[in-house]
């Protein structure tokens, strides 16, 4: 998921491929309240999921981002006991 994340990342919102590492803060990788929320819909829309701005910007790594969106895609029989999958976007 990792390897996904940082394509989008350096497609989609023109980070530099060399900014991007499983440890790097979203500061390091220009992610700004703006670029999380273009972030947030680019995951939603491309995999089906609902992750929120506000997520990405909790985040602490962008490897925290590519778990955080592992989780989402995950069957239910993978996640945690009680723990929910978030609807795609658009669906209540």
């Amino acid at each position: 998921m990792y390897e996904e994340l940082k394509e989008i990342l350096v497609d989609e919102l023109q980070v530099r491929a060399e900014d991007v590492a499983p440890t790097a803060g979203r500061e390091e990788v220009g992610l700004d309240s703006l670029a999380a929320v273009e972030l947030a819909a680019l995951l939603s829309g491309r995999y089906g999921v609902r992750i929120h701005d506000y997520e990405v910007l909790e985040a602490d790594t962008v490897a925290d981002v590519a778990e955080l969106l592992a989780e989402r895609r995950a069957p239910a029989s993978d996640r945690a006991p009680g723990t929910p999958a978030a609807p795609a976007p658009g669906v209540s």
